[in-house]
């Protein structure tokens, strides 16, 4: 059944209107209420394959970091109070023992008032001493050969020359990190730190959220793919690869199902076989109301709602078609490029977050003074993508880039864009 705000005898023969326009806000809501927004399960991953995704529990760590006292230098395990008063005219000596301690090994000399014991970075500190004398604040004298001196273990002495406190040159076990410790929370995107945390932990597999499968359907007899020879009134798909990337960057899942023709009975098909895999469908193209668009017609078939809302109040994107059958978001966007791009990001950019687990990031904002009035229609959110360019003084001033929402590389070349409001007519002095 097609939708009852559907007109015909405007804009040529079969040519439909938008009689039921809605208010931005408007549209989403009623997508929003339509739609399932749920992170779409758990599934567990190696920490080979953790990077860029997103948490689905808190990570709790089931050991210290580290494990165990740590010496953090090269030099001599001691009792700090053996140090005490050191310095380069009046060191202080201990005698040595016979074992050097290498990392990796579990040290069987106990240190006591008197004894240091020679350790390397990262070994572990023995039983007894409290700190780490660094070895370029020491020297070590041979006193095997001296006479009336009473050999110790190695026949060595250590000087000291700079004393220490309890603690120095120690990380202590748990100092980094004490077992029980909540380390990263659910919902964190994984980076390159964060793995380097739980590969310090021990953790070689993570439970994430499954990433949500975006399938993709680009439409038209005018399109053809990128590497075929270009033929005339063809233009090449550029819209699949920029949204399958927009979709990656989301945390989806992007599946692209290639192009369709306008055949309704094919485009028909193909939707059914991505709503049947897909968290998300996307169809590029097609959503006017022209006699040769077909995607909205294929979308007026789905129930449970259906479509919610064709025709938001926004430029660029008025076309767009927002439906849902089942919870299963179905959303034609417009084929211009900018267009796409813009309406992607306003309506389906949240939903897909949100069902990857992610909070959605809005993008900052600067202040800046526009170069040239920008006149609205009244009743629609207008974004007019600009150029930033910094002044003398380092203000920013705006300057519109106007080619249309049918270029490529408008949006690609933009700093960003500013909002003019439904309520306003012209946008003259500041933008944001």
């Amino acid at each position: 059944m097609r939708d009852p705000s559907f007109a015909k005898g405007f804009g040529g023969p079969g040519q439909e209107q938008f009689l039921q326009v809605l208010d931005r806000d408007e549209a989403e809501r009623r997508f929003r209420a339509a739609v399932d927004c749920a992170p779409r399960g758990v599934e567990r991953v190696a920490l080979d394959s953790a990077l860029g995704r997103v948490l689905a529990s808190d990570v709790v760590a089931p050991v210290d970091v580290p494990s165990f006292d740590r010496a953090n230098v090269d030099g001599f395990a001691v009792v700090a109070e053996d140090s005490f008063g050191a310095s380069e005219e009046v060191p202080r000596q201990v005698q040595l023992a016979d074992e050097v301690i290498h990392t990796g090994v579990v040290p069987t000399t106990i240190v006591r008032r008197g004894l240091a014991a020679a350790i390397a970075t990262g070994g572990m500190v023995p039983r007894g001493a409290d700190a780490v004398v660094m070895v370029e604040h020491t020297d070590t004298v041979d006193v095997s050969g001296f006479p009336n001196v009473d050999p110790p273990e190695g026949g060595r002495d250590v000087h000291i020359r700079r004393a220490v406190t309890a603690g120095s040159g120690v990380s202590f076990a748990g100092t980094d990190i004490t077992a029980g410790e909540t380390v990263l929370r659910q919902g964190t995107i994984l980076t390159s730190r964060d793995t380097g945390v739980l590969a310090a932990i021990g953790v070689a597999a993570i439970d994430v959220w499954r990433r949500p499968i975006v399938a993709i359907l680009s439409t038209g007899d005018e399109i053809i793919a990128p590497g075929q020879a270009m033929e005339p009134a063809r233009i090449y798909d550029s819209n699949a690869q920029v949204l399958a990337d927009a979709v990656r960057e989301l945390g989806g899942e992007p599946r692209r199902l290639g192009i369709v023709p306008d055949d309704i009975d094919r485009l028909r098909t193909a939707v059914r076989e991505a709503i049947d895999i897909a968290d998300v469908v996307l169809l590029s193209g097609g959503t006017s109301k022209g006699a040769g668009d077909v995607s909205y017609r294929v979308v007026a078939e789905l129930t449970d709602p259906g479509i919610v809302a064709h025709g938001v109040a926004l430029k660029p994107g008025k076309p767009i078609c927002l439906a849902a059958t089942r919870g299963t978001p179905v959303v034609v966007l417009p084929g211009f490029p900018t267009s796409a791009i813009f309406t992607f990001h306003e309506f389906v950019a949240p939903v897909l977050s949100a069902m990857a687990g992610r909070a959605h990031e809005l993008g900052s904002t600067v202040q800046a003074r526009l170069a040239v009035k920008v006149n609205s229609e009244i009743g629609r959110t207008e974004y007019v993508l600009v150029g930033l360019v910094e002044t003398q003084e380092g203000a920013l001033t705006a300057y519109p880039m106007g080619q249309g929402s049918g270029s490529v590389t408008t949006f690609s070349r933009a700093d960003g864009f500013t909002t003019i409001d439904r309520h306003e007519e012209m946008k003259s002095k500041y933008a944001r």
